[in-house]
Parts: C-alpha cells; structure tokens; sequence
C-alpha cells in the first residue's frame, strides 16, 4: 500500500506530550520535562486497535499531512465530508460511528468488512452508499468545474464585446508609432 493510500486509510494525530526527562530532573533536584511529539493511530470501525506512542522518522514520512499539520500547529480535525453533513446516515448511527472512529464519509467508504461487521447490521449498506456517493462527487467535481470555467469565459467575452462596442474608446497597449512620430516633429 503506498503512503498516501496508507493515510487515507487511518486516522493519525500527531500531538505534544510533556516528558519527564529523568537524569535532568535528577541533577536539578525537581522535576524536568519537554514537550515530545506522539502519534495517536486510529482505524476507523476498530475501538481495539488504537495505537498511542512517541513518534518515529518512519511516521513522519508514513503520514505526511499529519506531521506536516504538527508542524503549521494546526489542529487536526479530520479531512473529508463529516457523517452529520450527509444526509443519507441518521443521527443514530452517526454516533454508532463515531464510538468506532469513524468521522467522515471518505473513512466509511473505506471501511473493511470485518469493520463493517463489527459495527453491526445496516453498516455494509451504509459504506456502499458512501462509495457511491463518493463517486457521483468526483464524476460531478470536474463538471463543476468545466461550468465555473465557462462562465469565467463568457463573462470575458462580454466584457470585450462591450468594449468593441464602445467605439474602443479604452486603448489598450503602446501608442502606434506614427502617433509618437507625429509628436516628436
């Protein structure tokens, strides 16, 4: 599985933890600690599977939108459609999904189906309807975009057609030359 694709399968958080450092805080007498960063991974649809420890190298390149938030200091929510904004899931197993790590639409559509099992009957249903949903969204993303451009073009259009049509009263670009001869004599 390539990074990317590993990342869009779990849900990593990278956060500061406050660490004792032993020897220091015993020379000093008093506790002494730094701020370390961890990384807590979940899998969505598995409450069992949830790894917490300190953050290697590896896990930085493994999952790096969340290390690359860590960094920005920003907080991390989770990336795609949240359940409550999809309208095809009832409030009732929104929550079932949330005790089981799953936030979004994307992480339902991805969902094993052992997970699917695990979180109880109506949930395979559920996670074929993501995909579909997720799929009719990417069909429609790129012709959303193709009409945003058209009218971005006939806008420039009319705008060019007004100006044609205003006798080209505004001039655009260098004077011709035999005006800035003329000038000159």
């Amino acid at each position: 599985m390539s990074q990317p694709q590993w990342e869009s399968h779990v849900f990593a958080t990278i956060y500061s933890e406050a660490v004792e450092l032993k020897a220091e805080s015993e020379k000093a007498g008093r506790p002494i600690f730094t701020d370390l960063p961890f990384i807590r991974i979940t899998i969505p649809g598995d409450t069992n599977n949830i790894i917490e420890r300190k953050l290697t190298e590896q896990d930085k390149h493994k999952y790096p939108r969340a290390w690359a938030d860590y960094e920005r200091g920003e907080s991390q929510g989770f990336t795609g459609t949240p359940l409550e904004q999809w309208p095809q899931i009832t409030r009732a197993q929104v929550k079932e999904s949330k005790y089981f790590e799953c936030h979004t639409v994307e992480q339902l559509a991805g969902l094993t189906d052992s997970h699917c099992q695990k979180m109880g009957m109506g949930f395979r249903e559920l996670r074929e309807k993501a995909k579909a949903y997720l799929g009719v969204a990417e069909s429609t993303a790129a012709a959303t975009a193709q009409a945003l451009e058209n009218e971005k073009l006939r806008q420039e259009m009319a705008e060019l057609r007004a100006m044609i049509a205003e006798g080209g009263e505004k001039k655009v670009g260098r004077p011709r030359k035999e005006a800035n001869e003329g000038a000159q004599a």
